[in-house]
Order: structure tokens, then sequence, then C-alpha cells
């Protein structure tokens, strides 16, 4: 009798958890923030403190983290687990981690041509807001109070860009011309609000900073319709540089969406499609915003102050490492 031969077992699946598409992850939380009537992009700031910082070190997250961190509590510093113990504190139980993203690069070989290739690739590390950190007296910086008003502010910022398109009121309607480097403004009567005014003309001179001759955003020029891809990379852009611009001159641009359901949807619908799109979007912003205000280059995002912690973990750990575990992750299954 024929013997026949059993199937070998399927092997077990690895324990290892893969990493997580943070691209997705990302733009999951923008959308549910979206969804639940909160334009991510309209304030990416405290009233009172201005941009999300690191609390150790004092630096502005910039970027997508200048969005993901706003939402995540009333006080806009952060503070990495390390840091936390080197301050003397400690994360307090049942406190959820936030992300900050940054790209890193790996290199290895062509094999086809032998030489080095650097890929970048999206990672991300946790921080957590000083309100769930205990065992730390915060001396948090005093509330500047300037001369100016934000109206004053915002003309310095349009008058001193030297290398600023022209900007002129022929017709009532807001739009740059790339091939006449022209920023077209409806006049400032017909504008409700003064800040409605420069939060728009924020928008067109955000658009300005990709014409050939300054940052050569081909998404600007594509002329791939209004359901493109590019035009809706580009218009994020403008979005998001006009907030990062309001924001730099104490305006509030979150009065000037007169259709704000209309509007949300359609970025539901653009984001939904393209998990990429609103990393990439505030990558260029920062980018815009950095000239218009002659800000020296940046790299696209906050270096890490610690190394970052990707999803593997020793079989053992301790208490201390389990609490921080679940910490880190909790911003995983809030997506």
């Amino acid at each position: 009798m024929k013997k026949t031969r059993k199937p070998a077992p399927r092997k077990a699946a690895t324990a290892a958890t893969s990493r997580p598409d943070v691209y997705q992850i990302v733009t999951d939380r923008i959308v549910s923030a979206l969804e639940g009537g909160v334009i991510p992009w309209h304030k990416p700031w405290s009233a009172m403190y201005g941009l999300p910082r690191n609390y150790a070190t004092g630096a502005a997250y910039s970027g997508i983290n200048a969005f993901l961190l706003h939402f995540s509590g009333a006080l806009p510093f952060f503070l990495t687990f390390k840091q936390t113990l080197a301050l003397g504190g400690n994360v307090r139980k049942g406190a959820k981690g936030h992300p900050v993203v940054y790209y890193n690069v790996s290199v290895r070989e062509n094999e086809q041509t032998g030489k080095e290739e650097k890929l970048p690739f999206l990672k991300y590390y946790t921080v957590f807001s000083v309100e769930d950190i205990e065992g730390i007296e915060f001396d948090l910086p005093a509330v500047e109070r300037h001369a100016h008003t934000p109206i004053e502010a915002a003309e310095a910022i349009v008058s001193g860009w030297e290398e600023r398109p022209a900007i002129e009121h022929r017709h009532q309607r807001a739009y740059y011309s790339p091939a006449l480097d022209m920023v077209n403004m409806p006049e400032r009567t017909t504008f409700t609000t003064a800040e409605g005014y420069y939060a728009t003309l924020f928008h067109e001179l955000t658009h300005s900073t990709g014409h050939a001759s300054r940052l050569d955003r081909p998404d600007l020029t594509a002329g791939e319709g209004k359901l493109s891809a590019s035009y809706a990379r580009e218009e994020l852009t403008a979005e998001m540089g006009a907030s990062f611009l309001c924001a730099a001159a104490g305006l509030n641009p979150e009065m000037t969406e007169p259709n704000a359901v209309a509007y949300i949807q359609s970025w539901l619908e653009r984001l939904k499609n393209d998990k990429k799109l609103v990393l990439q979007a505030a990558s260029k912003a920062q980018r815009a915003t950095r000239l218009i205000l002659g800000l020296p280059e940046e790299g696209e995002a906050v270096p890490a102050p610690a190394p970052a912690r990707v999803l593997e973990f020793a079989a053992e750990e301790d208490e201390v490492s389990r609490q921080y575990r679940e910490a880190e992750l909790s911003w995983l299954a809030a997506a």
C-alpha cells in the first residue's frame, strides 16, 4: 500500500511585532480630528505659549509634529520617557504617549550598480505631555508680551520677505500666478476681519514659494486639475504654510473658513486616498515658511532627543518598562 505524505505543518507566526505603517497611523489621526470637526492645521499652537515644544531642550516641534501635538493636551510642553527620568520624574500610570515622527536614512548597496543608495524612511519616538508627568516642579516660560499687534506682526512678515512676489489688488479673487510671479488679493475692505485678509495672503504667498526661482515645487505648475494628487498636495501645503505664518504673527486663522463642513469633507476624501499626503505637505509647508521668514534651512523633522524606539521589546521586563511600553503604544491604539 502506497503511503501518503502528510503535508508539513505550517510554521507558527513569529511573535515579533511588525513595524507599524507610520504614514497610515498619522493620517488616521488627522482624519479622526477632521471627522470630529477639528481642522488640525488651522491653529497648530497654544494661544498662550505658541508652538508645541520639548520642555528639556526648548526646541519647537515643526512640520506634522506641530499639528499632531497641538490637540494632545492643554499645555504644549513634552518630554520623552528618558528625559522624564533624568529630571527625577515619572510618567503617570495610564498616561498616553504621543507620536513625534521623523525621517531616518538607511544605506544599502545597489546589487546592479554596486553603489551605495540612501533610502529615507519614517520612524517615530514617543513624548508625554507635562500634564501626565509626576514628581517634577515644572518652571514654564513666562508668557511673552509684545508691544505690536498681530496685524502689525503679519504686515512685518510680508514686508520683511525681500524676495516676495508682487502683490496686486486687480480683481476680487485671491490667487497666485506662477507665470507672472504675482499674488492677486481682493481689497482689504472686502474681508470681514483683518485676520482673514492676512491668512488668505499667507496662503497665496506659500504658493509662491514653489516658483522655479525659489523652492521649485513641481506640484505648483503640474496643471493636472483640481481632482489630481498634485493639486491636493499643493493646496494642503499652502493651507499649512498659512497656519505656520499665522502662528508666527499671533493671528487666529480658525475664524477664516466660511464653509467648514464642505471644506472638511473635501479633505477627508483626499486624505483617505493618499496616506502620504499630509506628511509630505507639512514638510513642504515648513520649508516654505522658513523661506518667507528668512530662517535657515533645516531637515524635514526635529531630531529625536533620545534614540527612537521601534516596536521591539525584551521578553522579560520590569514593571517600569512594562508601563512605559503600554504608554508608548497607546497612541497606536487611539489612532
